[in-house]
């Protein structure tokens, strides 16, 4: 499957391409500069598009599916820890849909343990509800704190988990979103993950 990555520079985002590698998809991505362009190549993406080369709508040309994370755009600096965008998340899952690329994996900016307050800070919850609203085969998901661990493969996965002190290691999140991407059990379905004991295939088997 070609795969579109939106966020190949954010914290999960290095590990989502090594695992779509893994499983042989043809993944593009974006960076802002050649260095780092070559750099993501190393790590498994097919082809990687300058940002200033090209728009989005030729930059997810004859894509299949798209895994975004939210917070990255074809502007946002490589190191930047963003709000989400709303208007750039929108503006790109509407030249998604123009395109019939109906796949759409979202990794939220909302974490597990956020108040309502912190939740419309920055419009991080806006593209969630626009995402369910329209013609989209979506999954949106949302974790606990995200750190820089090793990831285990052991998950949690409900639909509201209560919020507590959790948290998530970036590359099982990572193993989270490439796993979610041809599992039709998390199609149309938005749901909270952190570390847990359960495998990642049989939490998401079982939502």
């Amino acid at each position: 499957m070609k795969v579109f990555v939106f966020g190949g520079n954010e914290g999960a985002g290095e590990h989502v391409l090594k695992k779509l590698a893994e499983k042989d998809h043809e993944i593009v991505t974006i960076a802002e500069t050649e260095n780092r362009a070559e750099e993501l190549k190393m790590l498994g993406a097919t082809d990687v598009i300058i940002s200033k080369d090209k728009g989005i709508a030729s930059a997810i040309e004859g894509s299949e599916a798209i895994i975004y994370m939210a917070g990255s755009s074809l502007g946002a600096g490589e190191d930047q820890e963003t709000l989400v965008d709303y208007g750039t998340v929108r503006k790109s899952l509407e030249e998604a849909q123009r395109q019939k690329i109906e796949r759409v994996v979202y990794l939220s900016p909302v974490r597990t343990d956020e108040s309502e307050e912190s939740k419309e800070t920055g419009e991080k919850d806006e593209p969630e509800e626009w995402i369910k609203k329209n013609e989209l085969v979506y999954t949106v998901i949302r974790t606990a704190k995200r750190v820089s661990k090793p990831g285990k493969g052991m998950i949690t996965a409900e639909e509201t988990i209560a919020a507590g002190n959790d948290e998530i290691p970036y590359e099982d999140v990572a193993a989270v979103l490439v796993e979610a991407l041809d599992n039709q059990n998390t199609f149309k379905k938005a749901f909270d993950i952190t570390a847990g004991d359960t495998s990642i295939k049989e939490a998401l088997d079982s939502l």
